[in-house]
């Protein structure tokens, strides 16, 4: 079972490589915003939500690398999720997609 997944390892240390320091730049500010709100009182959750922020900033690094544009667009996603919170994000692509799929409807 483990030898099916040799490529797994190797892609996930490159993506660190490439985009851990916006990564670590979203989870700094999204811990830091949170501390400041201070909604949130239970530290579990602080750092599930960073981390979150810093999972969505290294995904937008590598879709826009795949997609042919620059990797810098990790560190704009890395202040504006850092900032806004994984909440807002969220809230924010859902009125997107439901406007996308309004617009295709039509």
């Amino acid at each position: 079972m483990p030898d099916k997944y040799t490529t797994v390892w190797p892609s996930l240390v490159e993506a660190l490589n490439t985009h851990g320091l916006a990564g670590l730049m979203a989870f700094v500010l999204g811990y830091l915003r949170i501390i400041y709100d201070g909604r949130e009182s239970r530290p579990m959750r602080q750092f599930i939500e960073a981390l979150l922020g810093a999972c969505i900033t290294v995904v937008v690094g590598l879709t826009s690398e795949h997609f042919g544009m620059s990797g810098g667009w990790a560190y704009a996603c890395a202040g504006f999720t850092g900032v806004l919170g994984v909440n807002q994000v969220r809230q924010l692509a859902q009125r997107w997609a439901e406007g996308k799929v309004k617009a295709d409807k039509e």
